[in-house]
């Protein structure tokens, strides 16, 4: 599809010199070409201080890879020990696709417990073939009912994440995720004004032994302001719950990093035959990190009487990294919980 500018001229701009200026309440991106007395300022983009963060870290990590491209990295980073030993075989099966893909690791609280053990990595749908992606869902074991659901909704997926989830009981359970990202913002560009649900994710989990399978829908609620964020979080429980009541907590932390007529992607899931009703709150435009949020998740810590000793060595190992987003809610059995999301490479 031949490029569309607003500005006829961009198109064949091709600037020799550059510079940024930028004050407390935006940045400016200037390009030019070299003249007589100096420079020729031929055009001018102007990006609110949020925006410039997260440009700056993307072009620094470009700059970190020689072999980078558009789509994202030819070859990721991550290494077997960074995932948990159950999780390794998927990474190398991930990694034998030989396209770039992102990592975020997890670790979710419940009452009395802890757990890290969890791996999302996500590959951009477009640069494999829908033959390989199934061929490496029957490898991690997709039960039959699900691989012909995966296959048919493929197509309209942008990314496919491929997760693993430890198990206090062992084994642990795989999830495929497919993300319909690009479907959701092309409705919104095209009809800012509709804000009906609309599906987001589907999700397949088994586990890695026998057990129960499960697939749960996550419907994206798009445009909700902060307000209307925080009256679906409490919606979604009869009473007040520790989880509740740190993501208001942790909302507010990243609202104040954004513009005031700014929010949130939020999304909600269920699933059929159990009682989970939980939610997501994507932060990353925020760009937080996970030490910025350690004081409510320490107080939901006391709250949920989980062992300091299990949980403060599990914060300082991912204190450093991008907080990504937040899930929690009633999980399958109804219990109260929070899971923290956090990046450690982009797609």
């Amino acid at each position: 599809m031949p490029e569309r500018w607003l500005d006829a001229g961009v198109g064949a701009l091709r600037p020799e010199a550059f510079q940024v200026q930028s004050t407390r309440e935006e940045f400016a991106l200037l390009f030019g070409s070299p003249a007589e007395s100096g420079a020729k300022l031929e055009r001018r983009i102007l990006i609110p201080p949020i925006l410039a963060k997260r440009l700056a870290r993307v072009l620094a990590d470009l700059a970190r890879d020689p072999n980078a491209t558009p789509a994202g990295t030819t070859a990721s980073a991550a290494a077997d020990r960074d995932v948990p030993a159950a999780a390794r075989p998927m990474l190398r099966k991930v990694r034998a696709l030989g396209v770039g893909f992102g990592f975020e690791k997890s670790f979710k609280m419940s009452a009395g417990r802890v757990s890290g053990d969890r791996v999302i990595l996500g590959v951009p749908s477009a640069l494999v073939a829908p033959a390989a992606f199934a061929k490496l869902c029957r490898e991690l074991g997709m039960p039959k009912t699900h691989l012909p659901q995966f296959q048919a909704r493929l197509p309209e997926a942008n990314t496919v994440g491929f997760g693993f989830e430890g198990s206090a009981r062992g084994g642990g359970s795989f999830k495929v995720y497919l993300e319909f990202w690009d479907r959701v913002r092309q409705r919104v560009q095209q009809d800012p004004r509709n804000v009906a649900p609309v599906p987001l994710f589907v999700g397949y989990k088994w586990p890695a032994g026998s057990g129960k399978t499960s697939v749960a829908e996550y419907t994206c609620h798009p445009l909700l302001s902060i307000e209307a964020i925080s009256s679906r979080l409490q919606a979604l429980y009869e009473r007040d719950s520790p989880s509740g009541a740190a993501a208001r907590e942790i909302m507010a932390l990243a609202a104040a990093r954004i513009r005031s007529d700014d929010s949130f992607v939020y999304v909600e899931a269920a699933e059929k035959g159990n009682p989970r009703r939980s939610f997501d709150v994507n932060f990353y435009k925020a760009g937080l990190r996970v030490a910025d949020v350690r004081p409510a998740l320490s107080r939901l810590r006391a709250r949920y009487a989980i062992d300091a000793g299990k949980f403060e060595p599990l914060l300082d190992e991912c204190a450093a990294r991008p907080f990504g987003h937040l899930s929690g809610g009633l999980g399958r059995e109804g219990e109260d919980f929070l899971t923290v999301y956090y990046e450690i490479e982009g797609i």
